[in-house]
């Protein structure tokens, strides 16, 4: 899903190539168009040329989830920096840290089973107007899986009035910091 590597599917859909799609594009491509319509197009990995910078990382974090599960491990967290996922019966406390002041960490609470994405507004692009803009300086989105989370942050930055409504579409709760 690189848009760097001439030979990934991201390059190939930019030049108008939707065929031979590696399973794991085709699912990300699949949730981020289930979350455009959910969101009246707020969130659209193709206003923007196909960067799925706002959803990969949720995606990579449930895949290492899913690696973890299949290897048998029950319990566990995976982080990947602003994306965590929790899994197992063990409720974890979760701190997430303020985006426009980093060294500022707010606790969540205790979660089990959920994931958390935060993003903050730098370089956040409308798709609907095509430039740059954000009313909130970050959200924190809580979901059961992280590239649901992931992506939900930035409809719920970009219109941070409609953010709990846009994050129960999906049986999320949203966060404004």
């Amino acid at each position: 899903m690189s848009a760097q590597d001439s030979t990934s599917d991201i390059v190939r859909l930019r030049s108008g190539h939707r065929y031979a799609l590696d399973p794991w594009t085709r699912r990300v491509l699949q949730r981020a168009e289930e979350i455009r319509l959910a969101t009246d197009g707020l969130f659209d990995c193709a206003a923007c040329d196909y960067s799925l910078d706002g959803i990969a990382k949720g995606f990579a974090v449930d895949r290492a989830v899913e690696c973890l599960q299949d290897a048998g491990i029950a319990a566990g967290v995976v982080n990947a920096g602003g994306d965590l996922r929790v899994f197992g019966d063990a409720p974890q406390e979760i701190y997430v840290r303020l985006p426009q002041d980093p060294a500022q960490l707010v606790r969540l609470g205790a979660l089990r089973d959920a994931a958390v994405a935060t993003s903050g507004c730098v370089g956040l692009v409308d798709p609907s107007a095509g430039r740059h803009r954000s009313r909130s300086a970050g959200a924190t989105i809580i979901a059961g899986d992280c590239m649901t989370a992931d992506a939900l942050t930035k409809p719920c930055m970009l219109e941070p009035a409609s953010a709990d409504k846009l994050a129960a579409r999906f049986g999320a709760r949203a966060l404004a910091l």
